[in-house]
C-alpha cells in the first residue's frame, strides 16, 4: 500500500497521493463546507446509528458501527465516511480508524489505486477474521451439545441467552453490510473500475456467507436450547413418576391406618392379641404385591 501517514495537531492523516484523509467531524465540516451544507449528509455522518451507505450526486457517504467481537452488545467502533470522485474521508473523533488503517497498511502490500478501491479493501479488512469468530461459536455449541447429551450441563441459561444476543447482533451487522454493498454496487458499476467490481463481488459473497453461517448458528443454538428443555422435561417426568409410584404404594396403607385409627368399640381385631401383628403382615404383603404389579406391568416405566 505504501501509504505514509502524517499526524498533525488537528488529527489529520493523509496518504502520499492525497487520496485518503482522516478528520474529526468539525474538521471535515471546515474542509468540505459544500458537502456538509447538504442537510441529510451532515445528519448521517454526525450521528452514526448503524452500518449504512448512501449515494447522492456522485458522493457516497455513510457510517460504520462495528461491534466488538469480545462484547457485541456494548463496545463498538463508530465512524463515518464520505467518498468523493478523488478522495476518501474517514470522519472519526477518536483514533480507531487510524489504527485500523495502519494495521491494514502493514498487512496489505499493494499501492493505493483509487479511493474507491481503498474503501473496498478497508471494508474487506474489517471482516477478515469474522469467520474464525463464528467458528469459535460453532465449537462452543458443539461442546455444549456433547455435554448435554452426557448429562453434565448445569444451569447454563444465562450463557445461552448471552450467546443468542451475540449471534443476533452479528446477524444484524452482516445484513447491514450487505445492504451497504448493494448501495455501492451501482457506484462501482458506473465507475467502470474492474478492480473495484471484482473486490465488491468478493466482498458481497463473503458477507453473505458470514450472514448465512450466523443464521445457521442461530438455528443450531435453538436446537441445543430445545435439547436442554427436553432434558429438563425428562427429569421432571422422572420426578413425577417417582412421586406417583410412592403415592400409589402408600395410598392403600394410608387407608388402612386411617380406617383402624377410628377406634370404634365394636371394631374387630382391636382386642385380639394377634390383631396388630396381622395388620402389619397384611400391609407388608400388600406393599410387595403393589411393587410386583408396578414392575410386571411396567407402569411408569420409560418407553
Amino acid at each position: 500500500m505504501n501509504m505514509e501517514t502524517v499526524e498533525t495537531e488537528n488529527t489529520t492523516v493523509q496518504s502520499d497521493a492525497d487520496q485518503v484523509e482522516i478528520l474529526g467531524l468539525e474538521e471535515f465540516r471546515k474542509k468540505e463546507p459544500g458537502i456538509c451544507s447538504i442537510r441529510h449528509i451532515d445528519k448521517v455522518i454526525s450521528k452514526p446509528e448503524f452500518c449504512k451507505a448512501s449515494n447522492f450526486r456522485g458522493l457516497v457517504y455513510g457510517t460504520f458501527v462495528i461491534p466488538s467481537k469480545k462484547n457485541l452488545q456494548i463496545s463498538h467502533n463508530i465512524f463515518a465516511f464520505c467518498l468523493t470522485p478523488d478522495k476518501l474521508y474517514f470522519i472519526d473523533e477518536g483514533s480507531k480508524v487510524r489504527k485500523k488503517v495502519r494495521a491494514m497498511e502493514e498487512e496489505y502490500d499493494n499501492e493505493i489505486r483509487t479511493p474507491l478501491v481503498f474503501l473496498l479493501d478497508f471494508m474487506e479488512y474489517l471482516i477478515r477474521e469474522d469467520l474464525y469468530v463464528l467458528q469459535g461459536y460453532e465449537k462452543t455449541l458443539s461442546q455444549l451439545a456433547e455435554r448435554m447429551n452426557a448429562g453434565t450441563v448445569a444451569d447454563t441459561g444465562k450463557d445461552f441467552m448471552y450467546m443468542r444476543s451475540q449471534l443476533n447482533a452479528l446477524y444484524t451487522y452482516y445484513e447491514q453490510l450487505s445492504n451497504m454493498a448493494q448501495t455501492m454496487e451501482q457506484v462501482v458499476v458506473q465507475s467502470g473500475d474492474e478492480t473495484a467490481q471484482t473486490l465488491l463481488s468478493l466482498y458481497i459473497q463473503r458477507v453473505q456467507h458470514l450472514a448465512q453461517m450466523t443464521h445457521t448458528l442461530k438455528e443450531s443454538l435453538t436446537q441445543v436450547l430445545d435439547m436442554k428443555q427436553a432434558k429438563l422435561s425428562e427429569r421432571q417426568n422422572d420426578l413425577v413418576n417417582l412421586l406417583t409410584i410412592v403415592t400409589s404404594i402408600f395410598t392403600p396403607l394410608t387407608l388402612i391406618t386411617g380406617w383402624f385409627g377410628m377406634n370404634f368399640v365394636n371394631m374387630h381385631l382391636l382386642k385380639e392379641p394377634w390383631g396388630y401383628t396381622s395388620v402389619i403382615v397384611f400391609c407388608v404383603i400388600l406393599t410387595l404385591a403393589e411393587i410386583l404389579v408396578i414392575r410386571n406391568w411396567k407402569i411408569f416405566r420409560k418407553q
